[in-house]
């Protein structure tokens, strides 16, 4: 605390970093370590996130939150593509999700969350294909390790290309060119939201019915609290492969164009007239080829 008894804010500096490290720290666990989805490493992450949750509140207030809280960070930043919002007057109006977007603060770390989000699901789902099943099958080499480097090595390839993209061709705009990424990571929203929904649907829909059945034994005493503990997960949408896989393909490729654009709007206001056209194509192109591969890693291992 201050001495005026206020809360004290995070450095500047520090920005969303933390939030970047605790959603790396998650995926880890979640997605590389062999023993992720036992009670005891579940039960002691979480203790780890309260405590350090609690400590930082005490200590940073309200800012800790909203940049340091990992699932904070996360469910704030997809939720700038809500098409709703309070205006000045407190009244919740309808807009564009391009315009909430636009909005989404620029902080330092935030191109590091998005590339975490992004590249932590790609990791996701090329260590799922047939291809690295293989290889980790018959390899005598750690797994654990190579894996741990594979991770950390798509978030960094993820915010590396997008910060070639955007830095190097800004000399002539109208901030500095170390600012640019920051400014343009919001763009990269769309891209995450439409990948997330193209891996993760079939999870959610078909896990989450599964879930929702064993909610009403929690226990396995032969409860039914809410009456669903007799159903059945249905699969209608593994199913139907066809449909599927054309929602996967239009989450992706409608993520990259609303990106795009997000991109474009906020270029022409920071470039001059004269560099509109040139100067957004490496990002275009890193865009491009963020969603081929998505596309791969869906369709081609």
């Amino acid at each position: 605390m201050t001495p005026d008894g206020e809360y004290g804010g995070l450095p500047a500096w520090l920005g969303y970093w933390p939030a970047a490290g605790a959603l790396l720290t998650f995926t880890w666990i979640e997605l590389v370590s062999p023993d992720g989805t036992t009670l005891a490493v579940v039960s002691m992450w979480f203790l780890a996130y309260l405590a350090i949750a609690v400590v930082g509140g005490i200590v940073f207030g309200a800012p800790w939150f909203e940049q340091a809280d990992p699932f904070e960070v996360y469910s704030t930043l997809v939720s700038r593509l809500s098409i709703w919002r309070r205006n000045d007057a407190g009244a919740i109006e309808a807009v564009s999700p391009l315009r909430n977007l636009a909005g989404t603060p620029v902080k330092p770390g935030l191109l590091a969350v998005t590339a975490v989000l992004l590249g932590s699901t790609a990791f996701d789902s090329f260590a799922a294909s047939t291809t690295w099943l293989r290889f980790t099958q018959s390899s005598s080499l750690d797994i654990t390790a190579v894996e741990t480097a594979l991770l950390v090595g798509v978030c960094a390839v993820v915010g590396v290309l997008f910060w070639l993209a955007t830095a190097l061709p800004s000399g002539s705009a109208r901030v500095a060119g170390r600012e640019m990424p920051g400014r343009l990571a919001h763009s990269l929203v769309p891209i995450i939201v439409g990948y997330m929904v193209a891996h993760y649907l079939t999870l959610l829909v078909e896990t989450g019915q599964f879930t929702l059945i064993q909610a009403s034994d929690p226990l396995g005493t032969g409860m039914n609290l809410f009456g669903t503990a007799d159903r059945q997960v249905d699969l209608w949408l593994s199913l139907h492969p066809t449909l599927l896989a054309t929602i996967k393909v239009l989450a992706i490729v409608t993520g990259h164009v609303l990106g795009v654009i997000a991109a474009h709007d906020r270029a022409i206001s920071l470039l001059p007239s004269r560099d509109h056209a040139t100067a957004q194509l490496p990002l275009l192109f890193v865009m491009v080829g963020y969603t081929f591969a998505g596309l791969y890693l869906l369709f081609g291992l």
